[in-house]
């Protein structure tokens, strides 16, 4: 055990001496997660602009004393239960506001017809449309805008049904003049409508992912979620440099002669192994501590991030150690393992960070060992438990058991 320990200890020195790899290992994630976190919003949750909305209210009202529609609609819109969401203006005629989203000066234009209190009360045609004018290359903006835009609609069309069984209602009673009827159903449609308004608000709740297993609700950063793909691939990294280690000393030469003494090559290669778990797990502690410090992450109960932590370290060091198992050259071991690494962190999701996902991506990221680790870092971000990583945390050592056990193999074909 001894001698085991002493390799380890020599390789794990070797790599504390590279500079440029310590960058890599280090700041290389740290620079990443805090651009990618600044450009999505670094705080609590996720954070849009608010989309720039211009507003042309044509509606002239149905009369005196009776609420605008339009006047409705354009409250909506600058209520302030979406004033974060949308920023609202207005303008006079339809062609200067599909001229403001056509030169990007707005996301969405929200066209007013006139007469449109007019066509509840039945004093203007029956059909009135409002005009949702947007930009095709933007989404979340104007489907704000349509949704707000939607709801106003909807209370108002309860309003015309109103007004026309208020209508019918008074010619079953008797009423035959055709003016008092207009009058009755007028009324009844802004009564119906002005008891809406005071009802109805636009209100937005903000839920997190349910993740099973979860003790409290919790809401982590952008920019500790991007972290987690970022440590966990430039860890897969970190482990190559010391696995490295081997086929520059079989290019040298000491490796020869090291196998020449009474050391075994089962305590070689065990030697070998502890020096990348223990470069591997240094560097994930410590861009865990920078994410607490830097970032204000909060990574959850310290059981179960520890264990991810160790499990994390073992598969990063099984799979350094494999794809240099079958190279001949640290050249041709670097080419080969760095395009296994990209290949991996694109299957299994770390450039997009511990997003909870489902559907065929879901099922997709689990062929590998990252993205199952992907899928336990993303369950302790949420409050996950014990109970919530128990089945990541041993498909990860059972894929780092197979991965060692490979490495063991063809290492032993190669130097019998």
């Amino acid at each position: 055990m001894m001698r085991a320990l002493s390799i380890a200890w020599k390789d794990t020195v070797h790599v504390y001496r590279d500079f440029a790899g310590l960058a890599m290992m280090f700041i290389a994630p740290l620079v990443l997660a805090a651009v990618l976190g600044a450009a999505f919003g670094s705080g609590d949750n996720f954070s849009i602009a608010a989309a720039k909305t211009v507003v042309v209210d044509q509606d002239g009202g149905a009369g005196a004393g009776m609420p605008a529609a339009g006047a409705a609609l354009v409250a909506a819109l600058q209520s302030p239960d979406v004033g974060d969401l949308l920023t609202v203006t207005e303008t006079d005629s339809p062609e200067a506001a599909r001229e403001a989203v056509d030169s990007g000066d707005a996301a969405v234009a929200v066209i007013i017809p006139p007469g449109l209190s007019g066509a509840l009360t039945g004093a203007a045609p029956a059909k009135a449309e409002i005009e949702i004018y947007k930009d095709p290359a933007l989404t979340v903006g104007p489907s704000i805008a349509e949704a707000v835009a939607q709801s106003v609609a909807q209370s108002l069309n309860g309003s015309r049904a109103a007004a026309t069984a208020a209508a019918q209602l008074a010619v079953s009673q008797g009423l035959t003049d055709q003016a008092q009827i207009a009058d009755v159903a007028a009324k009844t449609a802004a009564v119906v409508a002005l008891e809406a308004r005071a009802d109805a608000q636009i209100t937005l709740e903000q839920r997190n992912p349910v993740v099973a297993g979860a003790e409290k609700e919790k809401r982590p950063n952008v920019a500790s979620q991007v972290l987690v793909g970022m440590m966990l691939f430039f860890m897969l990294f970190g482990a190559s440099v010391p696995a490295r280690s081997v086929l520059d000393e079989h290019r040298n030469g000491t490796l020869s002669r090291l196998f020449t003494t009474p050391t075994r090559r089962g305590v070689i290669l065990g030697g070998k192994f502890i020096a990348v778990f223990v470069v591997v797990l240094v560097q994930a502690i410590i861009l865990i501590l920078a994410g607490w410090l830097l970032f204000k992450a909060d990574w959850g109960e310290p059981g179960p991030v520890t264990v991810l932590l160790v499990c994390s370290a073992l598969v990063a060091a099984s799979l350094g150690l494999v794809t240099v198992s079958f190279a001949k050259t640290p050249g041709q071991a670097g080419a080969v393992s760095s395009a296994i690494f990209v290949f991996l962190g694109l299957v299994s999701g770390n450039f997009t960070g511990t997003i909870v996902t489902s559907g065929p991506f879901a099922t997709i990221r689990r062929v590998s060992p990252i993205g199952w680790l992907m899928e336990g870092w993303s369950k302790v971000l949420y409050g996950g438990s014990w109970a919530s990583i128990a089945l990541p945390v041993l498909v990860t050592l059972g894929f780092a058991v197979v991965l060692f056990a490979v490495s063991v193999f063809f290492f032993r074909k190669r130097y019998a």
